[in-house]
């Protein structure tokens, strides 16, 4: 899916002033890949829950703070 993004990545670095980055440094592509365009079965956290693992973190907040963080490092606009 992103293979052949690199030189889009390089302007957008440029135009917003980011650090200098490659753009398979930023993402786990192959992961994004494998969730939107292969088959990806969904698991339950249920028998973690079983033996004890009860602990949880918000994904949504999760994933806004690291947004946040990697744009005031400026790696992303």
């Amino acid at each position: 899916m992103m293979k052949d993004k690199g030189r889009i990545w390089e302007e957008i670095v440029k135009e917003n002033g980011l650090v200098e980055s490659k753009l398979e440094e930023i993402g786990g592509w192959w992961f994004v890949d494998l969730v939107l365009i292969g088959e990806c079965p969904l698991d339950t956290m249920n028998k973690s829950k079983e033996h004890g693992f009860l602990g949880f973190r918000n994904s949504k907040n999760a994933f806004i703070s690291w947004i946040n963080k990697i744009k005031t490092c400026k790696i992303v606009p």
